[in-house]
């Protein structure tokens, strides 16, 4: 009987310890998720510049195509 009763006080306290371990490794996850999301933001940010810095050079070197070549604007 007090084999079992010490069997059922291990199990409950390594429950515990098993739950609260979980919690713990939630709480880090949930971090890194927020810490990788912002990540994310910041690098769409950056795409985002370097994407419209293409498309100015794009159209500067268009223009400069055109002058060297002495075409207008067929618009």
């Amino acid at each position: 009987m007090m084999v079992g009763i010490a069997l059922a006080a291990l199990m409950i306290g390594l429950f515990a310890w098993v739950r609260a371990d979980i919690a713990g490794l939630r709480a880090d996850i949930a971090g890194l998720r927020a810490d990788m999301d912002k990540r994310l933001h910041d690098l769409d940010s950056r795409l985002r510049a370097v994407e419209h810095g293409q498309a100015k050079l794009e159209g500067l070197l268009e223009g400069l195509r055109e002058a060297i070549a002495g075409r207008k604007d067929a618009a």
